[in-house]
């Protein structure tokens, strides 16, 4: 059965472990250290850098761990369950199809035998299919596709090959052009996907090259008026704490805006209108 969890959009941390344990993962201190401690730690830096205030950064690095706790780590977790879940979903077409190129193979040996390929929760799920179709008659048949989709919903592609393969088994045809039609798209949806990821990737490492640049250039500010004047013109002035205030938030927005499009897959949904 699928994780019960994965439509909702807020997760505890034993649903998390169950995203990640579904692939074979684990939840554990590095996942916590990049999505939690980082981003606590980064805001604290820029507004210590900024104010010289150790109060103030304590709190700046709680609210960043927070936001981590929240949101980036539960997105991350998903996200990778959701990449892993496809990954499987693209194996599996692929390697029935292959299977199905034999004209001795039925639809439900063919499952069998990809069973054994597949890993973590969709091995699970294909299991469960494939006991659903032993001794089924057509009405059996549909509940087992009508279950085994509604488990993928989002991959509408995937939807359309188990709508086949239910024909397939009812009519006890094999249309095997129009399964490697339809594997041959969900092939392409895969390129664009990781094609798509390449791009987001060269977009974070040009993030945390500016994160650096950005250091760099407020201790340079500081070190070019003196530590002394910068603390009393500056970081400890009252307009000091009105100007790094609303950079802090600009730069608390500007971080949230890019979170979004670091994990936003949504052009690349696949779902039925």
């Amino acid at each position: 059965m699928g994780i019960e969890t994965k439509k909702k959009k807020s997760m505890n941390v034993d649903e998390l472990r169950a995203y990640r344990v579904a692939y074979g993962g684990k939840l554990g201190a590095k996942d916590f250290t990049h999505y939690v401690v980082l981003p606590g730690v980064l805001f604290g830096v820029f507004s210590f850098l900024l104010l010289y205030n150790g109060w103030v950064s304590a709190i700046c690095v709680v609210i960043g761990m927070i936001y981590g706790v929240s949101s980036l780590l539960p997105k991350s977790v998903r996200k990778q369950y959701e990449q892993n879940a496809f990954s499987q979903r693209n194996k599996f077409l692929n390697n029935i199809t292959q299977v199905l190129t034999d004209d001795k193979q039925t639809v439900l040996m063919a499952i069998g035998k990809v069973t054994a390929r597949a890993d973590g929760q969709f091995k699970d799920d294909l299991n469960h299919f494939h006991a659903m179709l032993i001794g089924a008659d057509s009405e059996r048949i549909r509940e087992a596709v009508i279950w085994f989709s509604g488990e993928y919903d989002d991959d509408v592609i995937f939807m359309q090959y188990l709508e086949q393969l239910e024909t397939t088994m009812i009519e006890g045809k094999t249309n095997i052009d129009t399964l490697k039609d339809i594997k041959t798209y969900h092939n392409d949806i895969r390129k664009k996907q990781e094609h798509y990821e390449r791009v987001k990737g060269a977009h974070l490492k040009d993030m945390k090259q500016l994160i650096i640049v950005t250091i760099i250039l407020i201790v340079a500010l500081a070190v070019s008026f003196g530590f002394e004047t910068y603390l009393r013109a500056f970081a400890r002035h009252p307009s000091g704490y009105i100007a790094s205030g609303l950079y802090l938030l600009i730069l608390a927005v500007f971080f949230k805006q890019f979170v979004g499009y670091l994990f936003d897959d949504s052009v690349m949904e696949i779902r039925k209108k």
